[in-house]
């Protein structure tokens, strides 16, 4: 396990000093401060309750809300009584997006965001084609907001996660033991639920505190797997031996750069390059092209506009070389503001 996650961050930093090209954009660098003073209020231990919900975690508790509503439709055109039998634990605490707010909840909140994540289990296992959902429950790692469902903790995080998997899982049939590389992993949920229930490697690529979390998150979610740590290395034959014999591994951003041309079955990147500097969106482009022999999955916003980084994209502003076609164009079951795309590369 990794002893020491503070020390950890700081090695990760330096690294990233290394390229300005992948330092934090200005849109991370805020979200990063109030990350911080969250782990430093409140831990590792705790991120679920902390700095997640600046990750890929919706706090839907009002029933106009997109995703409430999108997800409430769903169920009454696929009526299940298992969402109304949930239950949801007393204490939630939560730090709301900084470390000096605390969410107030009330009666209210509290069935929203329960039915919420209930309505989404629902729709979840619809789509869970590869059983992944039977195979694996909420980690009790990182103290997330318990809800239970027919005695088994989910979370809207883990219901996610099965979707984006599954999509995966049927676009890599085929290759038995696949290298997946994720762009800005989070606290590396993605990562968890494909290494416990997928072969392959999962290899994460972020910067820090994210990247810091999601090895000591995975570290302790999947004792058995072979992580290799974050590190320092000049060229990718320092590692390649060790590498090959990995479940996960966990590398900065700027460290892409580092391996060989063609050597991921699949990149995956989900809700990340709006929220850079538009050289870092055209350097990622460029570089999930080069990295990727098989397949590019980006899950992202349909219109997002980042006016601390001087960033607008739209659907169509991710554009690949003719070497890739379109080969899944859907929005997200989810989230209709995203859109999941995944680009095959012609034979």
């Amino acid at each position: 396990m990794i002893a020491d996650p503070v020390a950890t961050t700081t090695s990760m930093l330096d690294e990233l000093e290394r390229d300005p090209l992948y330092l934090p954009s200005s849109f991370w660098r805020q979200l990063n401060e109030q990350n911080m003073s969250m782990l430093a209020a409140d831990g590792f231990a705790n991120f679920k309750r902390s700095l997640n919900q600046n990750y890929y975690n919706w706090l839907v508790v009002r029933p106009r809300d997109q995703q409430f509503r999108h997800a409430l439709t769903d169920w009454l055109e696929h009526p299940s009584l298992a969402p109304l039998r949930t239950r949801m634990e007393r204490d939630l605490r939560l730090q709301a997006f900084d470390a000096a707010k605390h969410f107030r909840w009330n009666w209210r909140k509290r069935l929203v965001y329960r039915l919420f994540v209930g309505f989404l289990w629902e729709r979840m296992l619809r789509f869970d084609r590869a059983g992944i959902a039977a195979q694996i429950a909420e980690p009790e790692i990182g103290n997330p907001l318990r809800i239970w469902r027919e005695g088994k903790l989910i979370s809207q995080d883990l219901a996610n996660s099965i979707i984006e998997c599954n999509l995966l899982v049927e676009q890599l049939a085929g290759v038995a033991a696949p290298r997946v590389a994720e762009i800005g992993a989070g606290y590396g949920r993605v990562a968890q639920v494909f290494s416990a229930t997928q072969r392959g490697t999962y290899h994460i690529f972020d910067i820090p505190p994210a990247l810091g979390v999601a090895q000591w998150y995975l570290s302790r979610t999947l004792p058995q797997k072979k992580l290799f740590a974050f590190r320092p290395f000049e060229k990718f034959a320092e590692i390649e031996a060790e590498l090959a014999e990995a479940d996960i591994a966990v590398f900065t951003a700027n460290q892409l750069e580092k391996f060989p041309a063609g050597y991921f079955d699949a990149i995956v990147s989900i809700s990340t390059l709006p929220e850079m500097r538009p050289d870092q969106v055209q350097r990622y482009i460029a570089l999930f092209q080069e990295k990727s022999r098989g397949l590019i999955f980006l899950k992202q916003w349909k219109s997002f506009t980042n006016p601390q980084d001087g960033t607008a994209l739209e659907i169509d502003d991710y554009r690949f070389d003719p070497a890739w076609r379109l080969a899944v164009d859907r929005t997200d079951p989810v989230q209709p503001k995203f859109f999941n795309r995944v680009w095959r590369r012609a034979a």
